[in-house]
């Protein structure tokens, strides 16, 4: 069961996507601990409802909420600014805000939905709060936490067709962001262990929340068929709190890999630490460009 004693009180987490689902159970637990919590979220008030039921719950002050659609790149940018501004030290950052789309739609600076929201968006985040996270390490590890999936092993990514103009599909368009979540972490682990910074990623399980419902109608038929074999948001999120949180030998030095239910998982056999090289380079690149 994820802990719940009070030793945060020190502590800033941002953690985004957390207005539902395992990122509310997340920054619920982590503001029950004391922690000062950034709560990042899409819908104003969603987030505000969130925030409300965390004070309320937990009495604690020190949440505040920060909005962005991770659609856009250039909202992303700005809301980290503004991270960066009040947090000049981030001990955790958890990267969870993700979705599913039942067709391939582009967004306005022309990035397939999926690919910018899941990977793109969580990959700028955290390069733009890189500084405070650095800050961090200065006297303690620093962590970064990615919400992958087992998802990630559907198919490796063609990186000549990152907005999958070809052959789009709802499964193949989140797995592929899902393996860049998974890849984005390891390569993290190889730039920046050195600063005192530890990056993993995790699969929560079959949990039973939304993240289907724009899915179409097959990612619906899969939920229907699926739901009595999937987990509560407690038990989904149990591992993304331990990774984040706990004092762990395997969490202190988890050097980028990929966990389920507090273990080491098995990632893909194309989840190469060449892709992660390549995928951070063109990542940048993108980025770059579109900014």
């Amino acid at each position: 069961m994820s802990e719940k004693k009070q030793d945060l009180l020190e502590k800033t987490y941002v953690v985004t996507g957390a207005n539902s689902g395992i990122g509310y159970e997340a920054a619920h637990n982590f503001a029950s601990r004391g922690a000062t919590l950034g709560l990042v979220c899409r819908n104003e008030a969603r987030g505000r409802q969130a925030l409300a039921a965390i004070h309320g719950e937990t009495r604690n002050d020190k949440i505040s909420l920060y909005l962005a659609d991770f659609n856009s790149l250039a909202d992303v940018l700005r809301m980290s600014g503004e991270l960066l501004a009040d947090f000049p030290k981030i001990d955790v950052l958890c990267n969870n805000a993700g979705g599913s789309n039942a067709s391939r739609v582009l967004t306005s600076e022309g990035f397939e939905a999926t690919f910018v929201t899941n990977h793109l968006s969580g990959f700028l985040l955290t390069t733009r709060l890189m500084p405070a996270l650095i800050k961090a390490g200065e006297t303690h590890r620093a962590r970064i936490v990615f919400t992958s999936s087992l998802g990630h092993t559907n198919s490796a990514i063609d990186f000549g067709d990152l907005n999958l103009a070809q052959g789009y599909s709802t499964l193949k368009a989140y797995g592929r962001s899902k393996l860049m979540n998974l890849l984005t972490a390891r390569e993290l682990q190889r730039r920046y262990g050195d600063k005192n910074i530890v990056a993993s990623s995790f699969h929560p399980g079959m949990v039973r929340t939304a993240i289907w419902s724009k899915g179409g109608i097959l990612a619906k038929l899969v939920g229907i068929v699926m739901y009595p074999f999937m987990v509560n948001i407690e038990k989904g999120s149990d591992t993304f709190i331990w990774l984040a949180s706990s004092d762990d030998e395997a969490c202190v030095c988890a050097d980028g890999n990929y966990f389920f239910e507090r273990r080491r998982g098995k990632p893909a056999g194309f989840a190469t630490d060449e892709a992660a090289k390549k995928l951070w380079l063109v990542s940048e690149e993108l980025i770059g460009q579109t900014l």
